[in-house]
């Protein structure tokens, strides 16, 4: 069927018509899109620093807005305020760029005109010229911003920008851009709601946690004020109640640990001259039962010059110490003490006169003792003051009696005898408990230290290196060349004769103060300490494997052997003594594998060879 002029022409108008409806109703539908997304935002996010970047995102997914930048305005004061900047040209650029000088170029001219605004670099220039915007930043090909309105007041401008010469924005993306503006506005002004109402919910939870913590404080006071009340009404029955002193203490320590932490706790009192402290109650987890000490600078004297009761922790110790007022480790003078972290004291009084000290402490911060504890102690010291001097009172007697029984007693030869026969025992218990002793850290056959001990003094002397790096120091592995051959063919006597050799030489080749052991088999460890040169190490190893490549005269054998030597020297990385010995362990077998009758010093190498064959294997 062929169409007439007019007809044709119908025709077309027609199809341009349904061209135009159809792009109308995909740009709806975009719009439409881009709408149930920002109403999802709204509904999804409570944090403005999400909110901004999601908008740009969603917008890209639209326009060409890989430059895209929100600014709120503030009509009030005419103020600017960047909201969110996404440029990849001007994006360090706008960190020094003030607030103010939005008002002087496109955004400003924007919130002037309070109209959209479509520019490219034409008619950028030509406002310059004209003197309406000033140059800001670097020159893009083409902008597009709108104004962003709350009911009939501007509160900002959107904006996106293209440096790409091969795009311009055109009115259809004006619209669809419009159209997403307007309704950021009421995301925007969602999103703060929930901001601001989450905050609100966040500073009422604070609110009523304070107000929890404050009745919890109350509660624990009143339950506090309850237990010490009891915990007085006991110590005065245990006044009538102990059977001696002893009892008595270890009742009043049982209600002080219902009090606080008491793990480590001691009474110390007064002799009558004042001249010296006994510890009739003393329990410490790290220290045996104190003894009796003349007066000096310890932490007790101190309570009992000031008569005060104190909690002195790390910090109060050292400035304490630094004044002169104490000396560290004065439980003990004859032994190195474990030092507390932190100890409480409080005097015992009795007619305002001191007459001792009851203490707790603990140690390497397990237990930070507080001034309510503090209070506590203070409180019930004056009471335990009082039932020690009647305790003392009752015991004195008790002991004059059981001193004149004792006198008696001890006038019979019987007595003497037994205490005789006693000592004897106690003699004998002591040379077989360092035999014991002996033989738990040594071995048997050659007498060198064995493997507990040699751990034991390789922790000990880790630890001394850690507080003191330049105190240099060591480890070589020995392991004996042809020992298994030697103790096959020659048997068992002849290899222990060798050993026993061995570690003779051994020790005349080391220093006084190194440490030489046998882990096993024929496997022998030298710890060499105090080093002064790099080369110290080398020289001990050279003299070992020389003493070692003498001939063996054993039961009129001759028997010719080596040994290998790997030397591993201590460096800051080593976090404990077993990887020193495993990595001196690693630089022996790499000697073996050299030849044999040599030293190696270890390298990081080594491990990752040892590893790879390991792995072989």
């Amino acid at each position: 069927m062929k169409l007439n002029g007019s007809q044709l022409q119908l025709f077309k108008a027609k199809a341009r018509r349904l061209t135009t409806l159809i792009g109308r109703y995909r740009q709806a539908y975009t719009i439409q899109g881009a709408l149930l997304k920002l109403s999802e935002l709204a509904s999804t996010i409570s944090d403005m620093r999400e909110f901004y970047p999601a908008i740009h995102k969603m917008v890209s997914e639209l326009l060409h807005a890989e430059n895209f930048y929100v600014v709120l305005y503030d009509a009030s004061t005419e103020q600017y305020q960047l909201q969110y900047f996404s440029d990849e040209k001007d994006q360090q650029l706008i960190k020094q760029v003030p607030s103010t000088a939005f008002s002087s170029g496109l955004t400003g001219y924007v919130t002037k005109t309070g109209k959209p605004l479509l520019c490219d670099k034409e008619q950028f220039n030509a406002m310059i010229a004209r003197g309406d915007i000033q140059a800001q930043g670097s020159e893009c090909t083409h902008w597009m911003g709108i104004p962003l309105w709350r009911d009939s007041q501007l509160i900002g401008v959107m904006a996106i920008q293209t440096y790409d010469s091969d795009y311009r924005y055109g009115d259809e993306e004006l619209a669809m851009f419009l159209s997403i503006g307007g309704h950021t506005v009421t995301a925007l002004d969602r999103v703060k709601s929930r901001e601001l109402l989450e905050l609100t919910v966040q500073e009422r939870t604070q609110q009523l946690q304070l107000i929890n913590q404050s009745l919890q404080k109350e509660i624990k006071e009143r339950t506090n004020a309850e237990r010490l009340q009891a915990a007085l009404y006991e110590i005065s029955e245990l006044t009538a109640s102990s059977r001696d002193m002893q009892s008595f203490y270890k009742a009043v320590h049982k209600v002080l640990s219902g009090l606080m932490s008491a793990d480590n706790c001691y009474i110390a009192l007064l002799n009558s001259d004042q001249t010296k402290l006994t510890f009739p109650f003393y329990l410490d987890q790290y220290s045996p039962p104190a003894r009796e000490r003349p007066i000096s600078r310890g932490f007790t004297e101190y309570v009992i010059r000031c008569a005060e009761a104190r909690l002195i922790n790390t910090d109060a110790a050292e400035q304490l110490a630094a004044e002169g007022e104490i000396r560290r480790g004065m439980a003990d003078p004859l032994q190195r003490a474990r030092l507390s972290s932190c100890w409480l004291g409080a005097p015992l009084l009795i007619d305002q006169r001191v007459i001792g000290v009851i203490a707790v402490q603990s140690y390497d911060n397990a237990y930070e003792y507080t001034e309510q504890e503090l209070s506590i102690l203070r409180f019930v010291s004056q009471h335990i003051g009082v039932a020690i001097q009647r305790k003392l009172a009752a015991e004195k007697q008790k002991q004059h009696q059981e001193e004149l029984e004792r006198k008696v007693f001890e006038s019979t030869r019987e007595l003497r005898q037994t205490n005789l026969f006693l000592r004897l025992q106690v003699e004998e218990r002591k040379k077989a408990e360092q035999k014991l002793f002996y033989e738990a850290n040594h071995d048997l056959l050659t007498g060198l230290a064995n493997r507990q001990m040699f751990l034991e003094q390789l922790k000990r002397q880790f630890a001394i290196y850690k507080r003191q790096p330049d105190v240099g120091m060591a480890l070589l592995f020995l392991d004996l060349d042809r020992f298994k051959l030697i103790n096959d063919t020659l048997g068992h006597h002849i290899g222990d004769a060798f050993l026993i050799e061995t570690s003779k030489r051994i020790l005349s080749a080391v220093r006084e103060h190194d440490l030489a052991a046998r882990l096993g088999g024929d496997e022998f460890v030298v710890l060499l300490q105090n080093l002064q040169g790099e080369h110290d190490a080398e020289d001990v190893a050279q003299r070992i494997i020389e003493k070692v490549r003498e001939p063996y005269y054993l039961e009129g054998q001759q028997v010719n052997s080596g040994v290998s030597i790997g030397i591993a020297l201590m460096q800051a990385d080593y976090s404990n003594g077993e990887q020193l010995l495993r990595d001196a362990d690693a630089a022996m077998y790499h000697a073996k594998a050299l030849g044999r009758g040599r030293y190696a010093i270890f390298q990081d190498k080594m491990r990752d060879q040892m590893l790879r064959a390991l792995g072989a294997e």
